[in-house]
């Protein structure tokens, strides 16, 4: 039962894994620039 998977389960499941490693790409990205901009300001 768990080996049939439909297609549409498969893209989802790959569209929720995609869109948390660009959340977390983006969160990485702005927490840097965030620390960089901060330290050259200073």
């Amino acid at each position: 039962m768990f080996n049939t998977r439909s297609p549409l389960q498969i893209a989802s499941a790959l569209r929720s894994v995609a869109a948390a490693r660009v959340n977390d790409v983006c969160a990485s990205v702005s927490f840097y620039f965030g620390y960089w901009f901060s330290h050259w300001r200073a």
